[in-house]
């Protein structure tokens, strides 16, 4: 029966993330301890919230509940903008005007998402997205009726990410966006300044181009959810580079770039739902336009609990949840490559391993297993993510899988006793 649905909603998949602990938790009802499946699929941290977020929160609703209850300014709390502004200072050395450049939003960072496609999207814009990556770009660019380019890497586990050369390839004339980040899902890449200044260089060549011809530049939109999860040293973000373009001069990428994150991963805040955009003022003026004709402003608990998150003593907090997540990947990689029957690339920054299982397929398609997920599932009772699902239309990714190393040591050991030290899946395999 045709309903009337938009083409766009008709063409959406099923997520195949959502909703998977319930799935789960069904798998797993009268199943034996031992044959009961082990998630390692959910993108979080087992890690809970630091109290303080929740002290500061009861605070207000015991001393100040006629503020959670009253509207918000659109671009968000005045307070909170301030100390979202000195966190990007901290953390990226960039001075931002809390009152013109930062927009607060709701719906966590994909709600930032959500105002950055509908402020520059027209119908058939191009968003060049480079694979494997974060599938819901996909979907929500095309929800905006804007076409996603993809762009896949010449080797996903070895050298992800995007390319000067393959950027300059994607482009045309219906470019508008392109999708950046760090802590790249499911890779963990994280650019390196080297990299972020040749990819800004192209950009910025283009950009002068239609200035000239009174065109439309192109902006890069750099989504950084797991911003805090880059140990070492950290490359200068995409917003504070400044390129040299011939014929031109100096060229501030900071002025066709939207940045985008929220506390979400960083802190262990997921239901608050707020994510933040900082970018130039134009863009920020325009897209507190858009927000306030969708979902007005974000939640006013959301926003306190924020603010108490980025306070400078919570900094430690993010850098030792980060340093937890980091040491427990680094755990499963030494217990899974003990056997030197299987190799892991390991991820820049992040929690997450995406692990290439193509040597096995051979083997494995002999069970019937057509991807390297059912085979985890079936053989070794470990859920895991498809590789396909993060790059669609590339061929091989199905022999890949993202395994989530943000679990408890107790839950990622059970995951390895079958997976590799008991060779549970490798005496399937190699029988």
């Amino acid at each position: 029966m045709q309903r009337g649905f938009s083409s766009a909603s008709l063409a959406l998949a099923d997520s195949v993330t959502h909703g998977t602990t319930a799935k789960i938790a069904e798998l797993n009802k009268g199943v034996a301890e031992a044959d009961r499946v082990v998630d390692l699929s959910i993108g979080t941290l087992d890690l809970p919230a630091d109290p303080r977020i929740d002290e500061a929160v009861s605070r207000h609703v015991r001393e100040k509940a006629d503020l959670l209850h009253a509207f918000a300014p659109v671009k968000g709390m005045p307070f909170l903008r301030a100390s979202l502004a000195a966190k990007i200072s901290r953390m990226h050395a960039v001075t931002v005007n809390a009152e013109t450049e930062v927009l607060v939003t709701p719906g966590g960072i994909k709600g930032a998402l959500t105002i950055v496609f509908h402020t520059f999207l027209d119908p058939g814009d191009e968003v060049i997205v480079p694979l494997p990556n974060w599938p819901h770009y996909a979907d929500m660019i095309r929800l905006h009726r804007g076409v996603p380019v993809f762009v896949a890497a010449a080797d996903p586990a070895t050298k992800p990410g995007l390319t000067p050369e393959a950027l300059t390839s994607a482009m045309t004339d219906k470019t508008k966006l392109v999708v950046l980040g760090d802590c790249i899902n499911p890779t963990g890449k994280v650019y390196a300044k080297s990299e972020l200044e040749a990819l800004a260089a192209v950009v910025a060549a283009e950009n002068v181009k239609r200035s000239k011809a009174s065109k439309s530049p192109i902006y890069v939109v750099f989504d950084c959810p797991y911003e805090s999860h880059i140990l070492g040293t950290r490359a200068p973000t995409f917003a504070a580079i400044v390129v040299n373009v011939p014929d031109h001069g100096s060229y501030a990428l900071r002025d066709v770039t939207a940045m985008v994150t929220g506390p979400g991963k960083t802190y262990g805040m997921h239901g608050d739902r707020i994510g933040y955009l900082w970018a130039s003022a134009p863009v920020i003026e325009m897209a507190a336009r858009v927000q306030v004709n969708t979902n007005s402003f974000a939640s006013t608990y959301g926003q306190v609990a924020t603010h108490a998150a980025v306070q400078p003593e919570m900094d430690e907090v993010a850098a030792s949840r980060a340093k937890h997540a980091r040491a427990n990947l680094e755990h499963v990689i030494d217990r899974l490559t003990r056997s030197g029957r299987i190799k892991i690339a390991r991820p820049d920054g992040g929690y997450f391993l995406f692990v290439d299982f193509t040597a096995y397929a051979e083997r494995y398609a002999k069970l019937g297993h057509t991807t390297a997920e059912q085979f985890l599932l079936s053989e070794a009772r470990v859920a895991g993510i498809d590789g396909a699902y993060f790059a669609p239309g590339v061929p091989g990714l199905q022999h890949y899988v993202r395994l989530n190393c943000g679990r408890t040591r107790e839950i990622l050991d059970e995951a390895c006793i079958w997976w590799g030290e008991k060779d549970r899946v490798f005496r399937v395999v190699l029988a």
